[in-house]
C-alpha cells in the first residue's frame, strides 16, 4: 500500500472538505455551496464511498481530498501530501531513503518467491513430503489445489533452504530479513521451518510476503507463521486475498474464516469469495483490505469461543470500519454514523470448522452462508447471554453495550424495534433507554473513540491509467501525441500527479528529480512495467485508444454521479436540490471540452485508417 493509499484509509473525506466548508447531508452523500466560485444554489457535492468531490456549477472542478487540500490551501501536492499525512499519522519516507528501501523491498520478496518455489518443488517430487502428501490427500486436498496455491514441504533439515539460497546467490542478511532463518546459539544461523507443511502467504498484489507452516509430527506449535518483517505483517494481510478479491466483488460478499485448510476446502468446491484471517481476531487492517471489495462481510466463528472478549473485540471492530459518518447534528440515540455494511455471522456446528463442514457437505455449509445471523442480533444473544438480567448492574451493563449498536442501525423502523427489544430486556421504557444514553453521550463525548475511516474506491488501481503512463515514459516519441492528454483524465492521485510533472520534464531523469519522493517507487514501476512488443506506429495507435478511452471514463463517471444525484433526490425527496432541475445543473459539468472533442474524433480517424 502506498503512503497515498494509506492517508485515504485513516482519513475520512467528509472529515477533510468540512474543515473548510459547511456540508449538509444530501441522500448518501453531501452538499454545500462550492468554496471556489460565487454561487447561490449548492452545486458542490462530496460522494463518501467514492472518496471524491465534484463541483457541477460553473466552475466543474473535482478530485479527491489530496487535490481538494491543495486547491483551497493553495499548496504543491508535496505540502498537501505532508499536510494530510500529519493529520492522518502516516510517517513519510525521509528524502533520499526511499531508493535503499524500495531496493530491499523488492529484494525480500524475490526471496520469498525463490524459497516458495524451492518448497514446492519438494512437495510434488521429494519422497522425505510423502507424510506431507498423504496428509493433504487425507484433507481433501487435490492436486490442482496444492498447485494453485503453491502448497509445499520444509526438509526435516537445519539448513536445507538456508543453503538452497545462499547457492542462488542471496546474502545471509537478506535471509535474516525474510524470516526464513534465525540465529543459533553459539553463532550461525539455521532455517526457522522443518519438517513442515508450507503454506505460502500472498498479498492482495499476489506477491508471496510470507508463509504459514503446519507440523507433520508432534512439534510444538502446531501452526508456525513467518516472523514480522517489512514485507509481513500478520495483522495486515488475508489468507488467500489474491484468490478471493475478483469472486469477492462478483457475489459482492466477502467470508472470512479462521484457518488456511478451510480456505482450501472452500476454493476447491468453487467458493472462492472465502479469506481467512489466519487464527487472529479481526484487524481493523484486515477489514480495510474488505471495505475496498465490498460491503457485506461475513464471520464463521467456532460456536466455543462465539462468546468470548476477543471475539467480541473483533466483532465490535468490524462494527466500527464499516460504519459510516452520515451527519454533523446526533440522531435521537446522539449517534453520528450509521451501520451501512451488511454484516453477519454464522456460528458452526459445536466442534467443526468450515474445513470439515464444507468436505463433508457442501450444502450443509452454503445453507449456514444463507442463513447467517445479522451482527445485530449476535450482539443481543452474545452480551445478554453472560449477564444476570435480574441485576440492576447488568442491566445497565447491558445497556452501556447495545446502545451504541443500534444507535448505528441504518433504518429508522429496524432501529426502534431493537430498542423496543432491549427495554423488554432490561425492564426500562425506550424513552429512559433514550435519556440514558443521551447523558452518557454528553458526558463522554470527549473520549469516544475516533471512526475507523476505509479506503475509497478511488484508492484501488487503475490499470488503463498505469498503462498510458508506461507508455509515455518508456516511449519519450510519443510526448507530442500525449499532449492531447488532461489532467481530469486521471482518477488516480498518484497518475494525475506524475502526468502533470512529466508535462513540463523532458526526460525521466528530470521527472524524477522533480518528483515528491513518495512518487518514486510509482514512477519506477511504471518504467519497468514489461510492454508488449510493438512497432512506433503501433504505439501511436495504443496511445490514442488509451486517450479516447481515458476520455470515455470521465465521461461516464460524471454522468454515474449525475444519475445518483438525481436518483437520491427523488427518492429523499431533497426538494432543494430538485429547485433548480438537476438535469439542467449537471448538464454544464457533462458537456465534452473543445480537446475532449478533438480527442474523440482524432480517435475515430486513427481506427478508420487501420
Amino acid at each position: 500500500m502506498s503512503v497515498i493509499d494509506e492517508i485515504k484509509q485513516r482519513l475520512d473525506i467528509v472529515d477533510v472538505v468540512s474543515d473548510y466548508v459547511a456540508l449538509k447531508k444530501s441522500g448518501r452523500n453531501f452538499k454545500a455551496l462550492c468554496p471556489f466560485h460565487q454561487e447561490k444554489t449548492p452545486s458542490f457535492f462530496v460522494f463518501p464511498e467514492r472518496g471524491s468531490w465534484h463541483c457541477f456549477g460553473s466552475c466543474g472542478s473535482g478530485g479527491d481530498m489530496f487535490s481538494f487540500v491543495m486547491k483551497k490551501e493553495g499548496m504543491d501536492f508535496g505540502e498537501a501530501l505532508r499536510l494530510l499525512a500529519d493529520r492522518a499519522g502516516v510517517t513519510l519516507m525521509p528524502k533520499g531513503k526511499e531508493r535503499a528501501e524500495d531496493k530491499q523491498i523488492e529484494g525480500l520478496y524475490q526471496i520469498n518467491e525463490a524459497a516458495a518455489h524451492y518448497y514446492h518443488h519438494l512437495l510434488l517430487n521429494a519422497k522425505a513430503a510423502e507424510m506431507a502428501r498423504s496428509h493433504l490427500s487425507g484433507r481433501g486436498v487435490s492436486q490442482e489445489i496444492m498447485e494453485s496455491f503453491q502448497l509445499g514441504f520444509s526438509p526435516d533439515s537445519w539448513d536445507a533452504l538456508r543453503q538452497h539460497l545462499l547457492d542462488k546467490g542471496y546474502g545471509e542478511d537478506e535471509l535474516m530479513a525474510a524470516g526464513l532463518v534465525i540465529k543459533k546459539e553459539g553463532g550461525g544461523s539455521r532455517d526457522l521451518f522443518r519438517n513442515r507443511l508450507m503454506i505460502p502467504i500472498r498479498n492482495d498484489g499476489g506477491r508471496v510476503a510470507g508463509f504459514g507452516a503446519r507440523a507433520l509430527d508432534d512439534t510444538i506449535p502446531k501452526y508456525l507463521n513467518s516472523p514480522q518483517t517489512a514485507i509481513f505483517d500478520k495483522s495486515g494481510i488475508l489468507y488467500g486475498i489474491d484468490r478471493a478479491k475478483g469472486a469477492i466483488r462478483e457475489r459482492g460478499l466477502a467470508i472470512i474464516v479462521e484457518g488456511y485448510m478451510d480456505v482450501l476446502a472452500a476454493h476447491q468446491c468453487g467458493m472462492a469469495n472465502v479469506v481467512a484471517s489466519m487464527g487472529t481476531s479481526l484487524t481493523q487492517k484486515q477489514v480495510a483490505i474488505i471495505k475496498r471489495l465490498t460491503k457485506n462481510l461475513t464471520l464463521a466463528l467456532d460456536a466455543d469461543a462465539a462468546g468470548d472478549e476477543a471475539t467480541l473485540r473483533g466483532l465490535e471492530l468490524a462494527r466500527q470500519a464499516f460504519s459510516e459518518r452520515l451527519t454533523s447534528m446526533p440522531d435521537w440515540l446522539g449517534g453520528t454514523s450509521k451501520l451501512r455494511g451488511n454484516l453477519r455471522i454464522i456460528l458452526l456446528p459445536r466442534g467443526k470448522d468450515p474445513d470439515e463442514v464444507i468436505r463433508e457437505d457442501p450444502e450443509a455449509w452454503q445453507r449456514l452462508v444463507d442463513e447467517a445471523s445479522p451482527l445485530v442480533d449476535y450482539f443481543f444473544k452474545a452480551v445478554t447471554s453472560r449477564l444476570d438480567l435480574t441485576k440492576e448492574e447488568d442491566k445497565a451493563v447491558a445497556a452501556e453495550q447495545l446502545l451504541p449498536l443500534i444507535s448505528e442501525i441504518e433504518d429508522g423502523v429496524e432501529r426502534a424495534l431493537y430498542l423496543k427489544r432491549l427495554a423488554g430486556l432490561v425492564g426500562v421504557d425506550e424513552k429512559a433507554l433514550r435519556d440514558q444514553w443521551a447523558e452518557r453521550r454528553r458526558t463522554k463525548r470527549e473520549k469516544a473513540g475516533q471512526k475507523v475511516s476505509l479506503p475509497s474506491d478511488s484508492s484501488m488501481r487503475h490499470p488503463l491509467e498505469e498503462y498510458c503512463l508506461s507508455l509515455l515514459l518508456q516511449h519519450p516519441e510519443l510526448r507530442s501525441k500525449g499532449s492531447e492528454l488532461l489532467p481530469d483524465y486521471f482518477e488516480g492521485t498518484e497518475n494525475r500527479e506524475l502526468f502533470l510533472a512529466w508535462r513540463h520534464c523532458p526526460s525521466v531523469e528530470m521527472l524524477h528529480q522533480s518528483l515528491d519522493a513518495n512518487l518514486h517507487e510509482h514512477l519506477d514501476s511504471l518504467m519497468k512495467r514489461v510492454l508488449p512488443p510493438a512497432s512506433e506506429r503501433e504505439h501511436e495507435t495504443a496511445l490514442a485508444d488509451c486517450l479516447r478511452r481515458l476520455g470515455e471514463q470521465r465521461l461516464r463517471r460524471l454522468k454515474a454521479l449525475e444519475e445518483m444525484l438525481i436518483s437520491e433526490a427523488e427518492s429523499e425527496g431533497d426538494k432543494n436540490l430538485i429547485k433548480e432541475p438537476v438535469e439542467t445543473l449537471l448538464q454544464k459539468a457533462l458537456e465534452p471540452s473543445t480537446q475532449l472533442k478533438d480527442v474523440f474524433e482524432k480517435g475515430k480517424r486513427r481506427g478508420a485508417q487501420q
